[in-house]
């Protein structure tokens, strides 16, 4: 697949919005960690349209397909005829015009003063060359073969990142909120201990205990802040955007799921050889071949046949008479035969380098494809944690439901204090932040695994799930 020169979107134009002030869900960033500054959103679309447009490293991949085409080009002129024209005016004062005409190499001497226009065409065609030219073309197209494949494997690079920044920090903001709404229940339950102790009902034990409470919670939300000024940091690197000190990117909604109900559990060799890193790899494996064909060829013979037409006008008067006077004049064909004897130095050397070229492809092929086969193992075993860890949350939070409900009716029944309701509550909170937070690196798990599973469908995933489209390179 050839790829971009820039991301367009299909539905409108996506473009900064600064944070209105809303009814807050649990994604939002609390006003505790907005130090200030300006939040700003984009959709994850847009991201993922900035990051292509953006990102130095999908520039460089289109730059070396650009390379490579050209490297396709030139390797075809050798199976071109060459062709050049040439004009040339001569006037030609001898030291004595009496002196007879030597000749010395190409130069002509003596012989009488003259004015010529001499004018020839020439054309060549290289025959035969042991076929190095075949093998040059041929590793030229398997290097383009390989730049595509490059820029393909860069896109999916930038597409992971991005999403996997933009679930990093949803999942900051969630336990940033979450914090934050734990740091207001416990200042009013401190509260009310100091309200007690002043009635005459409480103890400076538990004063202290909600205190010591309070402080652990305000701790928690502003590392909490700090993590998710981090993420955001993170993601905006990963987009390629540039922010002001006082701007700061906040996720405005969980990632969505990749759409791939299930995924075909194919063959591991299969999935290998369709993962675009290894197959550019593999493509560089029979560039290097090619070119070291190329140079085991050169010591074989060259066949070459040419032809040139001459035109040429004398005048002994002036230039001018001379250029007037052109007319046709010889033609010549040959057909060259050329073999080198010795010495085969430079040859040798050449073939040397192409082997260990060769060596180092095919050493480079096997490192990816180790790492490829690791990536997938981790992918899916990231992918069954996270799934069995949102089912634990989940169960969790069931039960810190059941608890919250049931010290309710304890309270209603005069059998319980408020605190109580205030510290089930808070629990209930914190499993139901876990239940979402888990559940956003499920999905970015399943995004991994989809990558990992399925590479030839992933950046056409991406592309259809937030309507983007792709620009071929030119």
């Amino acid at each position: 697949m050839i790829l971009l020169a820039a991301a367009v979107m299909s539905g409108a134009a996506l473009l900064f919005a600064q944070v209105q002030a809303a009814e807050p869900d649990q994604a939002a960033l609390p006003l505790a960690c907005g130090n200030g500054q300006e939040l700003v959103s984009l959709e994850l679309a847009g991201l993922l349209s900035q990051a292509l447009g953006s990102d130095p490293s999908i520039a460089i991949a289109q730059q070396d397909v650009a390379s490579a085409k050209a490297d396709v080009l030139a390797a075809q002129g050798a199976f071109l005829p060459q062709g050049v024209a040439s004009y040339q005016n001569q006037h030609y004062v001898p030291n004595n015009e009496f002196s007879p005409v030597i000749v010395v190499g190409n130069t002509v001497l003596g012989g009488s003063q003259t004015n010529s226009a001499y004018g020839s065409l020439a054309l060549s065609l290289n025959l035969y060359n042991n076929g190095r030219d075949v093998a040059t073309l041929k590793g030229a197209k398997a290097g383009e073969r390989a730049a595509v494949s490059g820029l393909d494997s860069q896109v999916d690079d930038t597409f992971s990142k991005v999403l996997q920044a933009y679930a990093d920090l949803y999942e900051a903001q969630v336990v940033a909120r979450q914090h934050a709404t734990a740091v207001e229940v416990l200042r009013t339950i401190q509260s009310r201990a100091e309200e007690r102790y002043v009635g005459g009902h409480g103890s400076v034990i538990a004063i202290g205990q909600a205190r010591d409470a309070t402080l652990d919670a305000e701790q928690a939300l502003n590392q909490s802040c700090r993590d998710a000024a981090d993420k955001a940091s993170a993601l905006a690197d990963a987009a390629g955007l540039r922010l002001s000190l006082r701007q700061r990117l906040q996720a405005v909604s969980a990632l969505p799921a990749p759409g791939l109900d299930e995924m075909d559990r194919q063959d591991l060799q299969v999935i290998l050889d369709s993962d675009t890193g290894i197959v550019a790899r593999r493509q560089k494996v029979e560039a290097a071949r090619d070119k070291l064909k190329a140079a085991e060829r050169a010591y074989g013979p060259t066949v070459t046949v040419s032809v040139r037409k001459d035109w040429l006008g004398q005048s002994a008067d002036d230039q001018w008479t001379a250029n007037r006077q052109i007319q046709p004049y010889d033609y010549q064909i040959g057909v060259s035969f050329q073999q080198q004897l010795f010495p085969f130095a430079t040859e040798r050397a050449g073939v040397d380098r192409a082997q260990v070229e060769v060596r180092h492809a095919q050493a480079e092929l096997d490192q990816a494809r180790l790492d490829a086969e690791k990536k997938l193992r981790a992918a899916l075993s990231a992918r069954d944690e996270a799934e069995a860890s949102w089912r634990s949350a989940r169960n969790s939070l069931e039960e810190a439901q059941r608890i919250l409900m049931l010290t309710e009716s304890l309270y209603s029944a005069g059998r319980t204090d408020l605190d109580s309701v205030q510290h089930a509550t808070l629990d209930r909170d914190k499993a139901q932040a876990t239940v979402v937070t888990l559940s956003s690196r499920r999905t970015s798990a399943a995004w991994a695994a989809l990558r990992a599973l399925e590479p030839a469908q992933f950046t056409g995933t991406v592309l259809r799930q937030f309507g983007l489209s792709l620009k071929p390179v030119d």
